[in-house]
């Protein structure tokens, strides 16, 4: 969690730590990987068989290719359900320059639900993920691994916090009543004037 924690850091609040990381499936980024490979490192080096003498051109051409890997990476990466101490967020990146993020706190989820269509997806138990609250669209992870245990496990977390949650408003609740006991008895029942 300790990369996660650091690649995530611009999402979290201060204190907040990330309990659980969901992403979407390796299949999703293998087509365009598998085309980066091809163009971007198969052909070049192909070419510099035949033209040995244009070294300096292929070079760039395959650090162009490492560069757009690299970015697939992190597209792939950076698209993701986080389970934090906090709250659930939801992240997706689409470029060095332009991510988005949604936050939902565990007491506004109404409820979670999953979607499986295809063979394919069927075949290697990968889907989307919604989670419905309140205040509008659900927030959605395309594309995820193993959708029904990403469920299970978002409703687990949510149950935890809530009851957490409950034990500190009770907590709370009971050193309030306290205060006022003692306070009452203290001044035996007679209301302070002001």
């Amino acid at each position: 969690m300790f990369v996660a924690n650091y690649l995530f850091a611009p999402y979290l609040e201060k204190g907040e730590t990330i309990l659980k990381v969901f992403h979407r499936h390796v299949f999703v980024m293998l087509p365009d990987f598998l085309r980066v490979l091809l163009f971007g490192i198969a052909i070049p080096v192909f070419l510099f068989y035949l033209f040995p003498t244009f070294l300096l051109f292929f070079a760039v051409w395959i650090f162009i290719t490492l560069i757009r890997i690299v970015y697939i990476f992190f597209n792939w990466y950076h698209d993701a359900l986080l389970v934090t101490s906090v709250s659930l967020l939801s992240v997706q990146w689409n470029g060095f320059f332009d991510r988005m993020s949604a936050r939902l706190e565990y007491n506004q989820i109404d409820g979670t639900s999953s979607a499986i269509r295809g063979f394919r997806r069927t075949l290697f138990n990968y889907g989307d993920v919604m989670i419905q609250h309140g205040s509008g669209i659900p927030i959605m992870l395309k594309d995820a691994v193993n959708p029904k245990s990403i469920e299970k496990q978002v409703m687990i977390y949510q149950d935890r916090f809530v009851g957490e949650q409950s034990l500190r408003d009770s907590d709370s609740l009971k050193n309030l009543l306290s205060t006022m006991l003692k306070h009452h008895v203290k001044t035996g029942g007679i209301a302070e004037k002001d």
